[in-house]
């Protein structure tokens, strides 16, 4: 404690010989007499107008001397921070030409007063600032659950439409994002709106060790096969707090209208790439028939896939994926899944290697040879798509961009279906696909003879062609 007093005494020191600095104020825990040892300095300059901030941050930096270990400045945001001693005791700057720069501090209800406490003024000018963020605050505690409530909902809709994206990365983001509105609303039912922003100690001051134990298990993740379960997680204990919150008193929306619209989403963000083929094709191509999709057997364990399974009268799967990519049990569909449905293995790639998803650059190529290497399997797909006359077929690989995609697309090329449309239904899969890249496949094929000559060189005969149209095309579409 005595050495943040004596980086305070060295900083009020330099301000109160550098003319550009007006007034010094201190924030945080040295202002409010609340210091521990873990405490850094928190401090606000006034300076003057014509003051270059990049400069004033250079000048306090000299003072310290062999003392500064690093720092950093943002002239934009008016910012800067500096580690000083051994102890890399930390200071914060914040750097403003107009006192009332400092308002959002000053009046900040998130903060017990005193929010600022003057070292220096030399002109007065952060008087009635100071004033100002001396006064209590003044907050809705219900009011702000509500508000804390709407945040949540808006985070964990995006972080599970970041799911549905397989954006790895923006679900963790707005995955925290939700469960940092969450950490607030347990500091509202069981604390107080004091340090709202950034809740502090929050497990072991508002939870029993149970609780700690439940909440270290809302963790993010950017492992996408784990995001239904921690969406879940993160949704029973929002949906608890927003109970124990109703309880004190009742909010705007009910614990169960919450609910119904989590559901929702959950529902809606399940499934991972998985949809019908007809969906690009405004029209031309028969909905139910077939469908395209990433593996299945990420969703074995939820009863939900045997409800859609049943719901599109899926009765062929296609598996586009390497033996070795179903190895191991947890990537193998079990036996009881599979009743009523014909299973069939066709590969469309070689053994998989640890970089076998191949770059937007060269991905046109790579579809390229994994189709003319490839092209007997391609054709026993369709026939497996033709034996289905009562029911659907799925078809996949793992992700369902790469082999599902050049395949759905050759034999959109086949059905004489418009370019922009096959462009459209591989854009759907997202993950950072190129149009190039199946543009590319498209103009491999054409350059080939064309899918027509193409397929009935490998041994599709123009009846199966017919058939496959027949199979898929709506009157809109037939050739």
């Amino acid at each position: 404690m005595m050495h943040l007093q004596s980086i305070a005494t060295t900083l009020a020191d330099w301000a109160s010989t550098d003319e550009r600095v007006r007034a010094l104020l201190w924030y945080g825990s040295f202002a409010r007499g609340e210091v521990t040892a873990h405490s850094d300095l928190d401090a606000a300059l006034v300076v003057r107008a014509d003051a270059d901030i990049a400069e004033i941050v250079l000048s306090c930096t000299r003072r310290f001397g062999s003392r500064l270990r690093n720092h950093t400045c943002s002239t934009a945001r008016g910012e800067a921070t500096l580690w000083i001693d051994h102890a890399l005791t930390k200071v914060d700057l914040h750097i403003v030409r107009d006192p009332e720069g400092l308002a959002w501090l000053a009046d900040s209800p998130d903060i017990p007063p005193p929010r600022l406490t003057t070292a220096i003024d030399k002109d007065e000018c952060s008087q009635a600032l100071v004033e100002r963020a001396s006064r209590p605050g003044s907050r809705n505690t219900r009011q702000l659950a509500d508000e804390e409530i709407d945040k949540f909902i808006v985070a964990f809709e995006a972080c599970s439409a970041a799911h549905k994206r397989s954006d790895g990365y923006q679900f963790y983001f707005q995955f925290n994002l939700a469960l940092h509105r969450l950490a607030r609303l347990v500091e509202l039912a069981r604390g107080n709106a004091v340090y709202l922003f950034l809740p502090k100690m929050l497990l072991p001051a508002r939870m029993s060790l149970p609780e700690q134990l439940q909440w270290r298990e809302l963790r993010g993740t950017m492992y996408l096969p784990e995001a239904n379960d921690a969406k879940r997680r993160l949704a029973a204990a929002f949906l608890e707090s927003v109970r124990e919150l109703h309880r004190q008193a009742p909010g705007a929306r009910s614990a169960a209208e919450l609910a119904d619209f989590l559901d929702a989403i959950l529902s809606r963000d399940l499934f991972f790439n998985v949809r019908d083929f007809a969906d690009a094709y405004n029209g031309a191509v028969a909905k139910g028939v077939l469908f395209r999709s990433s593996a299945l057997t990420r969703w074995k364990d939820e009863p939900t896939l045997c409800a859609w399974l049943s719901q599109n009268q899926v009765r062929c799967i296609v598996d586009f994926r390497h033996p070795k990519e179903f190895a191991e049990e947890k990537a193998k569909y079990p036996s009881d899944l599979l009743t009523g449905i014909e299973y069939v293995s066709l590969p469309l790639s070689g053994a998989p290697r640890q970089d076998a998803t191949p770059k937007p650059k060269d991905a046109g190529s790579v579809y390229e040879r994994q189709f003319f290497a490839h092209q007997q399997n391609v054709i026993d797909a369709i026939r497996a798509i033709l034996r289905t006359r009562d029911g659907s077929t799925v078809v996949h690989c793992h992700v369902g961009k790469d082999r599902t995609g050049w395949f759905c697309a050759s034999i959109a090329m086949l059905l004489g279906l418009p370019d922009e449309h096959v462009v459209h239904d591989y854009m759907l899969s997202g993950q950072g696909v190129s149009s190039t890249a199946i543009e590319t496949f498209l103009a491999a094929v054409r350059q080939a003879g064309g899918a027509s000559c193409v397929f009935e060189q490998a041994g599709l005969s123009p009846q199966e062609r017919e058939q496959l149209a027949s199979r898929l095309l709506t009157r809109r579409g037939s050739m």
